[in-house]
């Protein structure tokens, strides 16, 4: 050890180890009595799929002006117009021609139900099946799905998000290792992985190599006592996660987040945006084992202009969803990868006197493309003028279970935060003695 390191006075070192624990991880230099305890990983039955990629549309995507259009009601409709779509009988909004063309891929879910028209709360809602409580934060999926199923590849991070907004949750009250990687800019890929000056030739990979096997001794000789004295899961977790992380940065893995391996052509089609290569880097990183992709396409908030902001918002969607099914199809992956366009809740049929649309959450929809979902079918149904549902609703833990579902994830698998409450995948309720699902699959999505 560094010989300053030894002459480090000891007990301002134990004051300093405790401190940093309480503070920090919320424990004290006693040991592992109160680690988390976890059930055992478990399946619901053969999966359906191996990948997911969530496309989450932020703000509230209108259903009118997308999967659920209202021919014949001008007064509802506005400027959008309708196309047809491979379901027979079955109107898209013109926004979304090309998704309307593959409409035979997509089981198109009519019946969403939100219980709260809060973007955050809903949002949050979406991605975790929970409402938001002020003393804990939920799993998101991508969390839950490594946590009950492993990690899915040795090198790769199991789930990624792309372009997600400040607060996403991550892997909640999970350990570290279950976090998933977040992409800003899928154009940027993961930063900031060569030194500066540096152009990665023999020489300067080795240079650099011993400057990092360097800094990496003097942090394993300052973190040796503390993970010695603080005997605590999260401890681990954390020297787990940076270890995992070394590993792919020093993989050949890399290369899949670098998009300028595509051909110019390709990425065109997905278009030349966040949300569009967010896409296009989806489907590299499901080729390349990562089990779930998260990618955002944010301000469908159109209380003004909805008419438009809309048709720009849609187009965007358009051709990085269509391009994303496409290439899935054409590469043989989208039979095992689940691709979910979803929102937070939908806009009112009432168009207000800023030629918006307001929050609207007790009828929205959402869509479900392979992974095992049968597609060109209509789920579920709202009313005339697409205000209300006239059908069973679907809450987002029924979407959350149906990924759950297809992924091969237990729903009634009980895991436990660090205060000791029990949780499930997509929530839970007390059934007797035990606690169990209070979520089921969309059943209709398969069929």
């Amino acid at each position: 050890m560094n010989p300053y390191l030894k002459s480090a006075n000891e007990m301002n070192r134990r004051r300093f180890i405790e401190k940093l624990a309480k503070s920090a991880l919320g424990v004290s230099v006693l040991g592992a009595s109160g680690m988390e305890s976890f059930g055992q990983a478990g399946k619901s039955g053969a999966a359906t799929a191996d990948h997911c990629i969530l496309l989450m549309m932020t703000g509230g995507m209108s259903h009118l002006d997308t999967f659920d259009p209202k021919p014949g009601k001008p007064e509802v409709m506005g400027k959008t117009g309708v196309v047809k779509s491979a379901i027979t009988g079955e109107p898209f909004g013109d926004t979304i021609p090309l998704l309307a063309k593959q409409a035979d891929k997509l089981a198109v879910i009519r019946n969403m139900y939100q219980r709260t028209a809060d973007h955050r709360q809903a949002t949050y809602t979406m991605r975790t099946s929970y409402s938001m409580r002020p003393t804990i934060v939920h799993p998101s999926m991508g969390a839950w799905a490594q946590r009950l199923l492993g990690k899915k590849n040795a090198t790769l991070p199991d789930s990624v998000t792309v372009g997600a907004e400040v607060g996403h949750p991550g892997q909640g009250f999970f350990s570290p290792e279950f976090s998933p990687m977040p992409v800003g800019s899928a154009d940027k890929g993961v930063q900031n992985m060569t030194p500066f000056g540096y152009n990665w030739s023999d020489q300067k990979k080795a240079e650099y190599g011993e400057i990092l096997t360097r800094r990496l001794e003097l942090t394993e000789a300052l973190d040796a006592p503390f993970r010695e004295e603080v005997k605590h899961e999260k401890v681990a977790a954390y020297t787990q996660f940076y270890d995992e992380t070394l590993k792919f940065l020093g993989s050949e893995d890399l290369k899949l987040f670098d998009l300028n391996d595509e051909k110019d052509e390709v990425r065109d089609r997905y278009g030349r945006n966040g949300f569009g290569q967010g896409c296009l880097l989806a489907k590299r990183l499901v080729k390349g084992g990562v089990r779930f992709v998260e990618v955002t396409h944010g301000g469908w908030d159109t209380h003004v202009d909805n008419f438009e902001t809309t048709p720009e918002l849609a187009n965007v969607l358009d051709m990085g969803a269509a391009s994303l099914l496409q290439d899935l199809e054409a590469e043989g992956l989208l039979s095992r990868t689940m691709v979910v366009i979803a929102s937070e809740f939908g806009r009112t049929p009432k168009i207000n006197g800023n030629s918006g649309r307001d929050h609207h959450s007790i009828a929205f929809s959402c869509a479900v493309a392979g992974g095992g979902a049968k597609g060109g079918q209509i789920i579920g149904k709202s009313d005339a003028i697409g205000e209300r549902l006239e059908s069973e609703p679907n809450e987002p833990k029924e979407l959350n279970a149906t990924m759950a579902h297809a992924l091969g994830l237990n729903l009634n698998e009980v895991i436990f935060s660090p205060s000791g409450r029990p949780f499930t995948v997509a929530t839970h309720k007390q059934d007797g003695s035990e606690v169990v699902s209070d979520a089921t699959p969309i059943k209709e999505v398969f069929g």
